[in-house]
């Protein structure tokens, strides 16, 4: 083990550990909780349905697969962090 490394662990299991009401608002998993990350998710889903349709109708490899991968661009894009 390298030197530290106790600690750190020990540290990222305290961090984990804490319940819901005692994060800090800055933490990774308080965003998944807000209601535009939600409207997001609503925005993903709906793209994601119409692309699926769009495959069904059109179900040529090459199509699906540009496709799929161009969807799962966007998704990315859509999720992201940034305001």
């Amino acid at each position: 083990m390298y030197p530290g490394t106790k600690l750190l662990l020990m540290l990222l299991t305290i961090w984990l550990r804490q319940g819901p009401n005692e994060r800090p608002p800055s933490h990774p998993l308080m965003r998944m909780r807000s209601a535009r990350y939600h409207a997001k998710k609503k925005i993903v889903r709906g793209l994601w349905i119409a692309t699926g349709m769009l495959m069904l109708a059109f179900p040529l490899s090459h199509f699906i697969v540009t496709l799929g991968l161009f969807t799962t661009f966007l998704s990315f894009t859509i999720l992201d962090e940034a305001p």
